[in-house]
């Protein structure tokens, strides 16, 4: 029942956040609005034809399941950047590097790892459908970039540390946290854990992420400018409207089209895992686009 709910109120709800940041908000390029279009319409063809062979089909969910962790990882990062702003904990050189470069190698090492251990790569049943395992590569690219995340952990830690010692400064325990979190869910496997982490840890944050520039950008076209707590904000009827919207449009898509397309005679795991994969990976390049323009602004 929560997880039900949890998908239906969150987990659905974040992609659609994503349109919403695309083409309400004045500060979005009109060329990535273009892109988002043309990437959209580009996948609803592949959804089709996936839904009619079985081949593309596990392609499609393949490049999803190994997207999703470059997805997850590049959030994090930039979620660990706004605790430190909002802590006023300016990163230098080498800890940004080194935090770099610990969740990218945690990145290699996870996707890697899907490549080499049949275990973590191969699904009997994911939606109905298999998911076949590519591979194997040699172990050794996998445990390289293991032990290359082990130690820029080792050497984020030393910074830190080295940096309290010297200015009396805590990297925010948040984003601490942040990193433990996305370190735990891409490692485990596809289970339980796993499904309550991508509800309750990405999805929430996303949508935290996404209202906050939501509520801030209307306020400041009304001509005033909000601070600090957004709690009394979320009980507004446009909070409670744009929630409600992202709720419903989530269920559409990721439910109601899939249903209506299987009672017409598509096969259940190729509706329900093409229009998955393509929703996921229209997400992840239009996140990927927002976080850019989040960069240069």
């Amino acid at each position: 029942g929560i997880l039900f709910w949890g998908t239906l109120l969150i987990g659905e709800a974040h992609g659609p956040a994503t349109l919403v940041r695309v083409f309400r908000s004045r500060t979005t390029p009109k060329l990535v609005r273009a892109v988002v279009i043309v990437w959209g319409l580009v996948l609803i063809v592949a959804a089709f034809f996936a839904m009619q062979n079985l081949a593309f089909a596990q392609v499609l969910t393949k490049i999803t399941m190994v997207w999703v962790i470059q997805h997850y990882v590049a959030q994090t990062f930039g979620i660990i950047l706004i605790y430190c702003m909002k802590r006023h904990f300016s990163l230098s050189k080498l800890e940004r590097g080194l935090l770099q470069w610990q969740l990218r190698l945690l990145m290699f090492f996870v996707i890697l790892r899907m490549f080499t251990v049949p275990a973590f790569g191969y699904m009997p049943k994911f939606i109905g459908l298999e998911v076949p395992f590519w591979g194997p590569l040699p172990f050794w690219p996998m445990y390289l970039a293991l032990v290359g995340f082990v130690f820029c952990t080792i050497g984020l830690v030393a910074a830190l540390v080295w940096r309290y010692c010297r200015t009396k400064q805590i990297f925010p325990m948040p984003a601490v946290l942040t990193i433990v979190s996305v370190a735990a869910l891409t490692m485990s496997q596809r289970d339980a854990f796993f499904l309550l982490g991508l509800t309750f840890y990405h999805s929430s944050q996303y949508l935290a992420v996404t209202y906050s520039y939501f509520v801030r950008e209307r306020a400041k076209e009304a001509g005033h400018e909000l601070k600090g707590s957004l709690v009394k904000e979320f009980c507004k009827a446009h909070s409670l409207g744009y929630i409600a919207a992202l709720a419903l449009v989530g269920f559409l898509l990721t439910t109601g089209v899939p249903q209506g397309l299987i009672k017409n005679g598509v096969s259940e795991p190729l509706c329900l895992t093409a229009i998955w994969a393509c929703l996921n990976m229209h997400h992840y390049l239009a996140d990927a686009l927002i976080w850019r323009i989040r960069d240069q602004g």
